[in-house]
This record gives structure tokens, sequence and C-alpha cells, in this order.
């Protein structure tokens, strides 16, 4: 899911004040601390990022988006694939290898889907885990999306994408939404030296066990959504099919993603 997995982190650093520091000096570096996140003091902490799904998004085709969706979840759907179609842990190596371009050391399973917050947020969530029921935590990374809002209905797309098999919708609804918060956590020491290693260009110097919540930058983002509920009818799944293009503009990319919301 290249296009809706976000590989922005950043971390919080402390300044310490030792020995006997002008009072301008002191509340300078408490100012720093303040706003700083997980090893940054550019970056401004927020309270909080959510990641629990809750409420709805309406007005996309006239469908509802809600719950939790996922690239992966049609092969718990379909079985055998080492995919679990109630909680969406994936253990399967080969599927973990080809769609990661990373893991943290150990990774024996993970999870990662698209959780609706609110009828305006969303949350990209990437847990990893040592074993093979996603129960022992080694890293999380959430990326949160806020400000989403539905635009007009796009006719007159291409139903076919060169390379990728398949029939896609003709028309779409276009999207937009702000990127504007993240968070990330160590569990273990092999968490954190992937942390620390994937995004050393940033800095990052988390400890393990704590959880950092920081503000991204707001950029705001646009895509192609289509939630056809007729088809997830048809196929017996009980579950929505959302089509999901971040590179859109006029039509349909090699980008698309088709995910599968969980029961």
């Amino acid at each position: 899911m290249k296009n809706i997995l976000f590989w922005m982190v950043l971390i919080v650093g402390i300044v310490a004040l030792i020995g006997s520091c002008a009072k301008k000096d002191e509340e300078t570096a408490a100012a720093a601390a303040a706003t700083s996140c997980a090893g940054s003091t550019s970056l401004t902490e927020v309270s909080s990022c959510s990641a629990t799904p809750s409420g709805s998004i309406t007005g996309i085709d006239n469908a509802t988006l809600t719950g939790v969706i996922s690239p992966f979840h049609i092969y718990g759907i379909a079985g055998g694939y080492g995919v679990n179609n109630s909680t969406d842990c994936i253990d399967n190596a080969t599927i973990i290898a080809n769609n990661m371009s990373s893991v943290p050391t150990g990774t024996s399973s993970v999870i990662t889907n698209l959780a609706i917050t609110s009828s305006s947020t969303l949350a990209q969530r990437q847990y990893y885990y040592s074993d093979s029921s996603c129960e022992t935590e080694i890293a999380t990374l959430v990326f949160g999306r806020s400000d989403f809002t539905v635009g007009d209905s796009v006719p007159g797309l291409s139903t076919s994408i060169s390379g990728k098999s398949g029939t896609y919708p003709s028309t779409a609804s276009k999207v937009t939404y702000k990127e504007t918060c993240f968070g990330l956590k160590g569990s273990t020491d092999a968490g954190v030296t992937w942390l620390k290693t994937s995004f050393s260009d940033m800095g990052i110097d988390p400890t393990v066990g704590t959880s950092y919540i920081c503000a991204n930058d707001g950029t705001q983002k646009s895509a192609f959504v289509f939630v056809d509920n007729s088809s997830a009818n048809a196929t017996g799944w009980g579950s929505n099919i959302v089509y999901w293009d971040d590179d859109a503009t006029t039509d349909w990319t090699s980008g698309a993603d088709t995910l599968t919301t969980l029961p």
C-alpha cells in the first residue's frame, strides 16, 4: 500500500540546563523543551493523534466510510494467506517482505491499515510484532490526517490500469486532507534501533517504551476515492471495497490501492 503508508517520523529532544545559567537562558531552554517532540526542538509536541476507529465519513459517491480499511484484508477473507480475518494480523513473510520497505529486526507479524477516527479524520496505522499473532509489540507508527473533505465526483475515469489486474470504477470522489500529526513508539531495543536507523536524517532518539506524539506540517493532500458497496455485497464478503489513489489528479494511476473494510 505504497501511497497511503507515510514515512515521516520525528522525535523529542530535551534541553538540559546545567549549572547556574542566566534567567533568560533558562526561559529559552524551557520554551524549547515545551515545544519539542522526540529529539527535535523544531517540532511541536501535541496531546493526541487518535488511531481509534470512531464515527464515519459520508458523501463519497453516496456511500459511508467507517471502521478500518486494509489492503491485505482481502487475503484474510480468502483464507490461507497468513492474514487474520478478524484482527488483520499478517504473519505471511512473503507479503511482509514484498510490501514493507523495512521492518524492525525480529518482526514476525505486522498490522497495517487505515482507521476512520471521526467524520473528518483518519489514521494510517503500522504495528510490528515479534510473535506470529500480533501480540508482542516491537514498534508502532501512526500518521494522522485531519480536515478530510469530500469534493466533486469525477466521471469518465479509466476502468483499467496498465500493469494492474481488475476493473476500476469509472467515477470517483476527489477528496482532500491534511497531514497534521504522527506518533511513534519503540517498545523494545530492536524497535528503537529500527526507528533511529529508518529516520536517522531526522535525528530521532526515542526511549524504549515511550510514546511520542508530534505535530506534522499540515500539508494538504488530495486523492481519488470510491467506496463500492454493490461489489462487496455481490461477492458476499459483507465488506465495502474502497479504491484509493493518492497520486491521481485527472485519472486513476498505477498507485491506486484496493482496500477492504474489516468486519
